[in-house]
């Protein structure tokens, strides 16, 4: 259903880009745009009018929460003509988890101040309490830079 909802968006013509997170994501830092990540990201892209999808890693190999889906992931590993619309990026960018969850990709670090957002996923495995998540959201909702322009 998630690729479903996504099309009928992208189908709507109203978005350049769709962006799917899970509900147990905190956003941190306020002043921080998408359309800045973005624009870093194909910054040193030859032809970045031909990146359409923008994906992350994590300990699983692709992220669940701002992109995954079994099939996806099997589908970018063939590296067939499609595929070469598709960039990963640095997790930390777009889906950076806290010291307590350790599921960063080989590359990436844990959640530090500033940046955009932290993802709770799984935090019931990694957080002894009877709301991992609500916990680690009241723990760092005090972190988030707020925007006050």
């Amino acid at each position: 259903m998630k690729w479903d909802m996504i099309q009928r968006v992208i189908d709507g013509g109203k978005h350049d880009w769709v962006w799917w997170i899970d509900f147990d994501t905190l956003f941190t830092n306020t002043t921080t745009r998408v359309e800045d990540i973005i624009h870093d990201s194909l910054s040193n892209v030859t032809a970045p009018e031909e990146i359409d999808v923008l994906l992350t890693d994590d300990w699983c190999v692709l992220s669940s929460s701002s992109d995954r889906d079994e099939s996806m992931r099997d589908y970018l590993k063939l590296e067939g003509p499609l595929t070469k619309h598709a960039m990963r990026i640095s997790q930390y960018k777009i889906n950076a988890f806290p010291e307590e969850i350790l599921c960063n990709d080989n590359l990436s670090k844990s959640w530090q101040k500033a940046m955009f957002v932290i993802h709770f996923a799984g935090a019931w495995a990694h957080v002894k309490e009877k709301d991992p998540t609500g916990f680690l959201m009241r723990k760092y909702e005090r972190e988030i830079i707020w925007d006050t322009k």
